[in-house]
């Protein structure tokens, strides 16, 4: 009998999330509503669960066909973003639903992916040609613009990192991708000069030396530093951590949620951590190695595109690796949209190893 279920992935998210909602529980001891944040994450990661059932069971190669309704449907959710939504640290990315703040730009990464697998598969040539790599540079750049319009660097940042690991993997030829690169170089020095605003550019020279203004910019990075290094070796114990219970450790349910876990459980817990994310990305290239088709296959390594930039950016915040984006990480941080997207990638990526040996 074939293998139909690949449970060690099944069972390295599992972990993850039960780290993530633990550690969520000690994080938000200290936040406003934090019984009613732990009471919402449950049911997130309830439907989580049950959204990836979905995208497991239905055929992928089926919903592609749905895929231009789905698209066209997105794109309308975040022009309404745009009009009507509400604006959270500077950025209107999130709808106000009442019982939830339902932030489109997170499921959209999801449909981003299934976009690219269309186009893949309506695409009969037996190599990426130059017509079908501009379709996704356009598609999923349209997306990518109406979230940097928010504006949502960092979640746009996620687009753009799939983006380009996508099409490299689809080989796209190497003196367009040279353009592209020069084009986003070029890019970022405008972004810079026109686009960003003073306290994003802050956050990059703070990076560079978080000292600069300890009691402003500086004083996430440096407080997030103290919290990871106090942790040592075992951590001070679950529920014991200093800078989240004294509140110096600014979010500590979203984006500053793993330096809540590292001063708790130290870097044993941090290396535990780490491997499980590594192995979850390793089964997902895995799955994509051993695709049915190209379309499956380019799906898979874009959900672990994506897994691994959030994951990176998500934990070198906490140590002032790179700049305080917002990028939450999966599985940990405080979100519903988020999470319940993660898990439907999680689905979708099991379905793709399900279906490795059917009949095309």
């Amino acid at each position: 009998m074939k293998k139909e279920i690949d449970w060690f992935l099944i069972i390295e998210v599992t972990l993850l999330a039960l780290f993530g909602y633990l550690t969520l529980n000690s994080a938000v001891l200290t936040v406003k509503g934090g019984s009613l944040i732990i009471k919402k994450q449950f049911i997130f990661l309830s439907l989580g669960f049950f959204l990836a059932m979905f995208f497991f069971l239905i055929d992928y190669r089926k919903l592609l066909d749905f895929v231009p309704f789905i698209y066209f449907a997105t794109l309308f959710l975040l022009i309404i973003t745009l009009i009507v939504g509400r604006v959270v640290h500077g950025s209107k990315s999130w709808i106000n639903l009442g019982f939830f703040m339902f932030q489109p730009s997170e499921p959209a990464k999801l449909i981003a992916i299934l976009t690219v697998g269309y186009l893949v598969k309506v695409n009969k040539s037996a190599y990426l040609n130059l017509k079908t790599g501009i379709k996704i540079i356009l598609f999923v750049g349209l997306m990518c613009m109406l979230i940097l319009l928010q504006p949502d660097f960092g979640t746009a940042s996620i687009y753009i990192v799939m983006l380009a690991v996508v099409l490299f993997v689809l080989g796209l030829n190497r003196k367009v991708i040279i353009f592209l690169i020069i084009l986003a170089m070029l890019g970022s020095v405008f972004a810079w000069k026109y686009v960003f605003k003073p306290y994003q550019r802050n956050r990059i020279l703070t990076v560079i030396n978080p000292e600069r203004d300890p009691l402003g910019s500086g004083y996430q990075v440096i407080q997030s530093k103290i919290a990871v290094g106090s942790g040592r070796i075992f951590g001070k114990g679950y529920k014991k951590g200093t800078q989240s219970k004294l509140k110096y450790l600014p979010e500590p349910h979203t984006d500053f949620i793993f330096a809540v876990f590292s001063e708790e459980f130290g870097f044993v817990g941090v290396a535990t951590v780490l491997t499980l994310y590594m192995l979850m990305i390793l089964r997902i290239i895995n799955i994509a190695r051993v695709a049915l088709d190209r379309e499956g296959m380019i799906m898979a390594v874009g959900v672990a595109a994506i897994f691994f930039y959030q994951g990176l950016v998500s934990m070198g915040m906490v140590v002032g690796l790179v700049p305080t984006t917002g990028i939450p990480l999966p599985f940990f941080s405080y979100g519903g949209s988020g999470t319940i997207t993660y898990f439907s990638m999680i689905g979708l990526v099991l379905n793709i190893y399900r279906k490795r040996f059917s009949i095309i």
